[in-house]
C-alpha cells in the first residue's frame, strides 16, 4: 500500500468536503501546497543524491585505476621474486658443486701425497741397493712436488670461489627477502583497496536505488497531486447546487461519542496511531476486516458529500455530519448512494471490498473534526 499517497488523500478528503459545505474551497490549496512542496523537496533530493551518485563514481572509477596499477606492480614484483629466487638457486647449485670438486681435490692431493712419499722411499731405497740413475729419481720427485703444488693452489682458487658464491647468496638472499618484504606491503595495500573499492561499489548501488525509489516516489506524488486537483474539481462540481445549510440531526454529533455503531463487524487489520510504511507515517483511521460484499452502514445521520474513487484506497463514500464532523469509507465494492444524499444512522451506503489494489478486503473508516483525525475507538460503540 502505497501510505504516503494514502496520507495525502486522507488529509485532503474531509478538508475539502468542509470547504465545499461551506463555499470556500481556496483553503484547499494549503493541502496541495504540502504535497507540491513534498514534490520539490523529492526533486532537490534525486539531484543532490544524483550529484553524490556522480561522485562517488568518479571515486569508484579512481579505485579501480589504483587496483589495475597495484596488480601490474605486484605481479611484477612476483616475477622480479621468481628470477632472483632462479638467481639464489644457481648460485646455491654451483656453490655444493664447487664444494664437492674441493672435496674431490682435497682427496686427489692426499692420495698424491701418498705416492709422493711411496715413490720417495722407493727412490732411496734403489739409491742404496742399485745404486741407480740419480737424476731420475730427482725428476721424479721434483713432478710429485709440482703437482702438490699446482693441485694446493687449485685447491684455494676453489675455496675462494666458495666464500665468493656465499656471499653473493647472501646478498642474493637479503635482495629477496626486500622484495618479498615489498610485494606482501603492496599486496597488503592492493587487499585494503580492493575493499574500498567494494565498499564504495555497495555504496554506488545503494545511492541508484535510492534514486529509483524517489523517482517511483516522485511520479506516485505527481500523480496524487493529478488525482487531488481533480477531486477538488470534482467536489466543486458536486456540491456547487447543494444547500449551503442542512440540518443533521437533533442531537449534536459531539454526544455521540462512544455510541457510535461500527461501519462493519470484523477483526482490525489495522487501527488508528498505528505505525506504517517504516515507522515514517501512522494510521489515521481504522482498517476493519470485511469480506467482499459486506454491507457497510453510516455510522451517524449525515449527508453525501463525495462518492467517488482516488487512488490506492479506492471506490469511498464521504459523509458530513454535524458541527463539521466527516466519516470516510473507503475501499468499497460499490456503493449505495450519491452526492447530495441525506443518510440515516445504520443505512447501508456501500459494500466492503479490496479497491485500491489491495490484497483483501475490508473497510478503511476515519474520523474527521474538520481537517483533524480523531481516533474512532474512542466514539466506536465498545
Amino acid at each position: 500500500m502505497n501510505y504516503r499517497a494514502f496520507l495525502c488523500g486522507l488529509s485532503l478528503l474531509p478538508a475539502a468536503a468542509a470547504m465545499a459545505a461551506s463555499g470556500d474551497i481556496k483553503q484547499n490549496q494549503a493541502s496541495l501546497d504540502q504535497i507540491r512542496s513534498r514534490i520539490q523537496a523529492l526533486s532537490s533530493s534525486i539531484e543532490n543524491t544524483q550529484s553524490e551518485r556522480d561522485s562517488l563514481a568518479r571515486d569508484v572509477q579512481k579505485s579501480e585505476r589504483r587496483v589495475a596499477e597495484l596488480e601490474s606492480a605486484v605481479k611484477s614484483l612476483k616475477r622480479r621474486s621468481a628470477e632472483q629466487q632462479k638467481r639464489i638457486d644457481a648460485t646455491r647449485a654451483e656453490r655444493t658443486e664447487t664444494q664437492s670438486r674441493l672435496q674431490q681435490g682435497h682427496a686427489a692431493l692426499a692420495q698424491q701425497m701418498r705416492a709422493a712419499y711411496v715413490v720417495g722411499r722407493q727412490a732411496q731405497t734403489q739409491l742404496l741397493l742399485n745404486q741407480s740413475d740419480v737424476q731420475q729419481v730427482g725428476r721424479m720427485l721434483v713432478y710429485y712436488d709440482y703437482l702438490q703444488r699446482a693441485q694446493t693452489k687449485a685447491m684455494a682458487e676453489i675455496a675462494s670461489r666458495i666464500d665468493a658464491l656465499a656471499a653473493l647468496a647472501e646478498r642474493l638472499q637479503a635482495e629477496q627477502d626486500q622484495l618479498l618484504a615489498l610485494q606482501k606491503e603492496q599486496q597488503d595495500a592492493l587487499d585494503q583497496l580492493r575493499k574500498t573499492r567494494k565498499e564504495r561499489a555497495q555504496m554506488l548501488d545503494k545511492l541508484k536505488q535510492r534514486i529509483r525509489d524517489e523517482r517511483g516516489e516522485l511520479k506516485r506524488m505527481q500523480a496524487e497531486e493529478k488525482s487531488v486537483r481533480d477531486l477538488i474539481q470534482r467536489l466543486q462540481d458536486a456540491l456547487s447546487d447543494l444547500p449551503p445549510d442542512v440540518k443533521f440531526s437533533d442531537q449534536p454529533f459531539a454526544k455521540l461519542k462512544g455510541k457510535l455503531p461500527w461501519p462493519v463487524r470484523g477483526k482490525l487489520i489495522a487501527r488508528f496511531g498505528d505505525d506504517k510504511a517504516a515507522g515514517k507515517l501512522s494510521w489515521k483511521g481504522h482498517w476493519i476486516d470485511a469480506s467482499e460484499g459486506t454491507s457497510v452502514r453510516a455510522v451517524a445521520r449525515g449527508r453525501v458529500v463525495y462518492v467517488g474513487w482516488l487512488h490506492r484506497y479506492g471506490l469511498i463514500v464521504l459523509l458530513e455530519h454535524e458541527g463539521s464532523y466527516y466519516t470516510l469509507y473507503g475501499h468499497a465494492q460499490s456503493t449505495a448512494v450519491a452526492v447530495g444524499d441525506a443518510v440515516s444512522a445504520g443505512q447501508v451506503i456501500a459494500a466492503a471490498g479490496n479497491t485500491g489494489g489491495h490484497d483483501r478486503s475490508g473497510v478503511y473508516f476515519e474520523l474527521r473534526k474538520g481537517t483533524e483525525p480523531i481516533d474512532p475507538s474512542q466514539w466506536l460503540v465498545r
